[in-house]
């Protein structure tokens, strides 16, 4: 290696010597910041290296020529991190001080160093004193770094903070391939290598590599998708949300919480356009389904989103909008079942049979607990939002305003089913949980038949035998209940 006297006039020889284009007030900066790194070394523990030569070509001329490499890529604000003395955010910021470059260290007494070399030397970096990861709330445009860790690793860590369109920098050795393959098979969806340059350090036998990473749009990448965060359970919305695991808050709010992978899934995919959120836990990385990009896409704190999620699922959760049902003026022409269950578990599961066997109208009665309830969505599924929902009167008052010939009660005093015969267009009525039906609508009543000394089914247990009897018979069979050769 030729020898450059260890000045500032030194220093600038043999950076145009190495390729590096500054202007010499430049010069100037980065020579204050080699004499504060060279006083600072013995009690910050910050570089290995300590001749002259060796750290003008293998720190700053290293990175300033990476830097030139990718020059046309750097976005204005981008963070370095693991910056420990400052490579190669120091460099960088001097090159280019038209952007603003955060360093991002994680050792107490390195950040402090980090923060008198900015004030020496005039800079417009900022210093971050904290470990990066992936719940990390920094915005930049991009980051660089020359750690480490695996191209695949950092990638990961830094999905929440690049934007789509961003970009990720590595400064590494010339054996990095093995890095590049992994990253390519795990990180494949979320970032494109866009350039990758190799390049020798003049005056040396140091052959170096700079990679660009282009984040791509990944909508199932919670970094990407996140609207907002919420981490107060004093927060406006998160009360609201909590308001959904009662029946009166669905009918407040028009809003209803689906929880559950498969249910989530199935939500988000079929009722999009009736998203009004999706709520995730702190950590989640993927969402389950593409997102609408109109739907929000909010990260809760652990304690929060436990709150909400009743079932224990630990993934997201769905804030559908449940309208109110139409007031049922004329009967359905179709059969119909008329609800009037107080338990919403029951609700759902009725609703949810109803509708695999071909019913396509329900009518809720005042008594009926709501079909939005969580449980009931756990127990249904979709189907209060795919059957057609109807608000009727009380019980009683619903049964004497049914055409005669139409209603369907359950009763164990009645005709059994296998014999019951049921009307064209038919209302069926189960009853109350436990008092069942007043003693007037027993007459003419379907029976499940019993063994004898048991006196009832579950009343949605019920329900679903009837709903069973009927759809097997004649035409009205489904497809899917047809049996080989039937």
């Amino acid at each position: 290696m030729k020898e450059f006297p260890p000045t500032c006039d030194g220093l600038g020889a043999m950076l145009a010597a190495s390729g590096v284009r500054i202007g010499a007030d430049q010069v100037v900066t980065l020579w204050r910041y080699h004499q504060l790194l060279r006083e600072r070394n013995a009690d910050a523990d910050l570089t290995r290296l300590h001749a002259f030569g060796t750290m003008v070509s293998l720190h700053y001329a290293d990175c300033m020529l990476a830097a030139q490499l990718v020059a046309d890529l750097l976005p204005a604000r981008v963070v370095d991190i693991g910056a420990g003395a400052g490579f190669p955010g120091i460099p960088l910021q001097i090159a280019r001080p038209d952007l603003t470059v955060l360093l991002c260290e994680m050792r107490a007494r390195r950040a402090d160093f980090l923060r008198e070399a900015v004030a020496v030397c005039g800079l417009g970096s900022e210093v971050v004193h904290e470990t990066l990861r992936q719940d990390s709330d920094l915005a930049a445009g991009g980051v660089i770094t020359r750690a480490l860790e695996k191209v695949g690793a950092t990638l990961q860590r830094v999905a929440r903070i690049v934007p789509a369109g961003g970009v990720a920098i590595f400064l590494k050795g010339p054996n990095c391939q093995p890095e590049i393959d992994e990253a390519a098979s795990t990180q494949a969806r979320g970032w494109r290598l866009e350039r990758d340059v190799a390049y020798a350090i003049p005056m040396t036998s140091h052959r170096r590599r700079v990679l660009v990473y282009r984040r791509q749009t990944d909508p199932g990448d919670v970094g990407q998708r996140r609207h907002r965060a919420v981490d107060s359970a004093h927060n406006a919305e998160f009360k609201a949300w909590l308001e959904l695991l009662t029946g009166r808050g669905v009918r407040d709010h028009g809003l209803a919480l689906v929880s559950g992978a498969k249910l989530v899934r199935e939500a988000i995919a079929e009722l999009g356009h009736l998203c009004h959120a999706v709520l995730v836990p702190r950590g989640l990385e993927r969402l389950p389904v593409e997102v609408p990009p109109d739907v929000a896409v909010v990260e809760l704190a652990p304690a929060l989103h436990k709150q909400l999620d009743v079932a224990g699922t630990r993934g997201p959760l769905a804030v559908v909008r449940a309208a109110r049902p139409a007031a049922c003026a004329e009967l359905p022409d179709g059969p119909t079942l008329a609800i009037a269950f107080q338990d919403p578990e029951n609700v759902g599961a009725v609703l949810r049979t109803a509708a695999a066997l071909g019913v396509g109208d329900a009518i809720l009665l005042q008594e009926a607990a709501s079909p939005y309830h969580p449980k009931a969505v756990r127990a249904g599924g979709l189907a209060a939002w795919r059957m057609r929902l109807w608000r009727g009167d009380g019980l009683a008052e619903f049964a004497r305003r049914v055409p005669p010939g139409r209603l369907v009660t359950l009763s164990a005093e009645g005709t059994p089913l296998p014999q019951f015969v049921f009307p064209e267009a038919f209302v069926l009525l189960p009853g109350v949980e436990g008092p069942g039906l007043p003693a007037d609508l027993r007459a003419g009543a379907a029976a499940v038949p019993m063994v004898e000394g048991h006196e009832s089914l579950n009343g949605a247990t019920a329900t679903a035998l009837a709903l069973y009897e009927w759809a097997t018979r004649e035409q009205r069979r489904p497809a899917a209940l047809e049996q080989p050769g039937g």
